[in-house]
């Protein structure tokens, strides 16, 4: 079975260096990329006015869903890892991904996310690394 998520890879010196306090740099950084991660997928899940993923409070009745599938989003996250999940709900590939056979084509939401992940990592790291250096005394 095909799952849907994104993960949260960094490689180079800086996030191999034994120093605790870069593997706190490198955790700070990995964990604010998956904490926006999670805040635009919920937001890619959740289109407005559509009503697709909307509370009957939210988009009129009849026109809501139960929310069932954004409720299984997860963040797991691991040291120097984090991976954002659909919790392996079954229809969760078709939903990314769409199916042969139907016009439904998917909504692409973790691909999306995804991308809009690895715009983000330029300014996070350069924010915790600005940090940091004055940490350090630099």
């Amino acid at each position: 079975m095909a799952r849907s998520g994104v993960s949260v890879t960094v490689k180079g010196r800086l996030f191999t260096m034994s120093s605790q306090e870069t593997r706190i740099l490198a955790n700070n950084i990995i964990q604010e990329i998956a904490t926006i991660g999670e805040g635009e997928l919920n937001r890619l899940l959740r289109p407005r006015p559509g009503g697709v993923y909307l509370s009957v409070a939210q988009a009129g009745k009849g026109k809501a869903s139960t929310g069932h599938y954004r409720r299984n989003l997860r963040v797991r996250r691991r040291d120097l890892y984090a991976r954002i999940d659909d919790g392996g709900v079954v229809y969760g590939p078709w939903l990314e991904r769409g199916a042969g056979g139907t016009r439904f084509r998917g909504y692409a939401s973790f691909r999306r996310t995804g991308q809009f992940m690895r715009r983000q990592v330029k300014p996070v790291a350069t924010k915790h690394l600005d940090r940091f250096v004055k940490r350090m005394g630099g």
